[in-house]
């Protein structure tokens, strides 16, 4: 699976949260993912969800170091390119 596209899209309403990232996959699946500012610096959020509980899981995320690793870094060269 290969990252095909990103698109950033910058958040400007105050808080932690940088923007927003559609990360796609081979022209034909897609994530969202925000870059979220830190104690130590930016880093990446991959989709969760609130249950009931109010605790979060995570929806899609990724398996391997590799393409955990290859999604943060298009997403901060999105972000530093928009």
């Amino acid at each position: 699976m290969q990252i095909t596209k990103t698109e950033f899209r910058k958040y400007d309403k105050g808080g932690n949260i940088k923007g927003f990232c559609r990360v796609v996959f081979d022209d034909c699946f897609a994530i969202e993912t925000r870059l979220i500012q830190g104690k130590n610096g930016v880093f990446v959020a991959f989709p969760d969800h609130r249950n009931k509980e109010g605790k979060y899981s995570q929806q899609a995320y990724p398996t391997t170091k590799e393409i955990r690793s290859a999604i943060i870094d298009a997403v901060l060269k999105a972000y530093k390119e928009a």
